[in-house]
């Protein structure tokens, strides 16, 4: 998709990009981003969505605040 997002979370502006081949729809299970510089995948479980792989450097609500912010926009 390639599409730029932004999303203001703790008093910060962020930005990141959908980096999916296909489209984002409801069957979408695994999102990958490019968040800042550092590319990133979440991954829904049941109805949250959680880093792939945590780092420990992004809070685990930042995720879940870009899962909305996703779902919001494209209506899923």
């Amino acid at each position: 998709m390639g599409q730029l997002l932004r999303l203001h979370f703790e008093n910060k502006d962020h930005s990141f990009r959908i980096l999916n081949n296909g489209p984002v729809t409801r069957a979408t299970t695994e999102i990958d981003l490019l968040l800042g510089s550092a590319a990133h995948t979440i991954i829904k479980s049941g109805q949250s969505w959680q880093w792939k792989d945590p780092a420990g450097e992004v809070p685990a609500e930042l995720v879940q605040a870009i899962a909305k912010a996703i779902i919001l926009r494209f209506c899923i």
